[in-house]
């Protein structure tokens, strides 16, 4: 999937009034690129179709997707939530200067540090995930003496069609409490209950990442609605909100079947309003927490080619300057991206190659068996759809550095300056 910002003038790739080319070279390569108007127009996509007369709607950012200081302030700006899931998200947030009250902080083994400082910063709401953590809470609250909104995370047993490292709500998941768990159940809501100082909004529930199925939510809104009011009338307890999760797939092949915002959001709430009103729920507001559908999308990553090299074997081999650093996932999902040349987008594609990096790994691999131009020194490759965990899940391995991030639109904003050979000592 493309930036709704690119196009093509004279075989050259654009960003808006910007040559791909051009920015190469001003803030090297590698390079990742952000199209601020995709951004902005999926958000919005997002805050009128999650809509319903019958509830209230939250749209929660992922920060996992892609989080800097500047687009922490770029989320407050156009008014979402937004999620943490450690110390460290939770500083930069702050940092940001984004609202705590519009943080919702996860993780499956939060610190007692973690808890300690979302408490003390008044966080939105803490999304507790089993039994130890919430009585290492409940003993903090208790003797800091402030009230603290939870939510429960809990797995609905649905088996979401995605790779199994990003399925997150089957039984076996390292992710919340079973909702058939009766007897820990009881206890969560035991410790919920002797605590004045906890008030628990509800439950949350994320079934994985990149589906592409409707159906998979419309049984998680079943399963969870269902739930809700089961807790909500044995314990006597108000529970007002129900917090889906995310996991809204995005295009990254071209034959790849994807559904739109709109559309995935219209299934949802219809789903919604007919599992509430018909049951009578005392559910009022709904949260959903897509990231990778906000920002995958308008990301694109910038190389510099090399060479082709064809082994004896007769396998062609393009070189670029980055690589599994800072694009993990076709080495650990298997994931397929797009690519063009940028100086050579209306050039016929000859040759059939392999897009490797420069990582001592025969799995650093960007893109297999893809079909491109015939190929000078310091060509721009771009691949397309890596606005969402790639520079989240960037590394240092081989003392590589991490590249720039910048957000174009009428002008380009930096939201991580290019690393330096000193930044690799700073901490030793």
């Amino acid at each position: 999937m493309k930036p709704i910002g690119l196009h093509t003038i004279n075989n050259e790739a654009y960003l808006h009034h910007y040559r791909l080319a051009d920015l190469a070279q001003t803030y090297q390569t590698p390079l990742y690129v952000m199209d601020e108007a995709q951004i902005r127009k999926a958000i919005q996509e997002f805050k009128i179709y999650f809509k319903s007369e019958a509830f209230d709607t939250t749209v929660v950012y992922a920060s996992k997707a892609f989080f800097t200081k500047e687009f922490a302030r770029l989320i407050a700006e156009e008014g979402l939530y937004m999620d943490a899931v450690s110390l460290g998200d939770l500083y930069v947030a702050q940092q940001a200067h984004f609202p705590f009250e519009r943080l919702v902080f996860h993780g499956n083994n939060k610190s007692i540090e973690e808890l300690d400082f979302a408490i003390s910063h008044q966080v939105g709401y803490i999304v507790v995930d089993n039994l130890y953590e919430l009585n290492h809470l409940a003993q903090l609250i208790n003797r800091k003496q402030k009230k603290i909104s939870i939510l429960i995370r809990v797995n609905p047993g649905i088996d979401a069609h995605t790779h199994e490292y990003i399925q997150t709500a089957q039984f076996t998941s390292k992710f919340g409490e079973s909702i058939f768990d009766e007897h820990q159940m009881k206890s969560l809501l035991e410790v919920c209950l002797a605590s004045p100082w906890i008030e628990l909004k509800g439950f949350h529930a994320h079934i994985g990442s990149q589906i592409h199925e409707p159906d998979a939510y419309v049984e998680e809104i079943k399963k969870m609605v269902e739930f809700q009011n089961h807790i909500s009338r044995q314990y006597q307890l108000d529970l007002p909100i129900l917090n889906l999760g995310g996991g809204f797939g995005i295009q990254y092949q071209q034959e790849e079947k994807n559904i739109a915002i709109p559309e995935m959001m219209r299934i949802l709430i219809q789903a919604l309003e007919v599992a509430i009103q018909t049951t009578h729920s005392a559910i009022r507001q709904v949260m959903i927490e897509p990231g990778r559908a906000i920002v995958g999308p308008a990301g694109i990553t910038l190389y510099k080619a090399s060479q082709i090299k064809t082994t004896f074997g007769q396998k062609n081999y393009l070189f670029i300057d980055g690589g599994m650093t800072d694009n993990i996932r076709p080495a650990l999902y298997h994931a397929v991206y797009e690519c063009d040349i940028a100086n050579k987008m209306t050039q016929p594609k000859e040759i059939l190659v392999d897009i490797v990096g420069k990582c001592c790994e025969s799995g650093d691999i960007i893109r297999k068996d893809v079909m491109i131009p015939r190929i000078d020194e310091n060509d721009i490759v771009i691949v397309y759809a890596t606005g969402a965990y790639n520079y989240s899940m960037s590394s240092n391995y081989n003392h590589l550095l991490k590249p720039a991030v910048i957000l174009v639109g009428e002008e380009i904003r930096v939201l991580s300056r290019r690393e330096t050979l000193d930044d690799l000592c700073k901490l030793f």
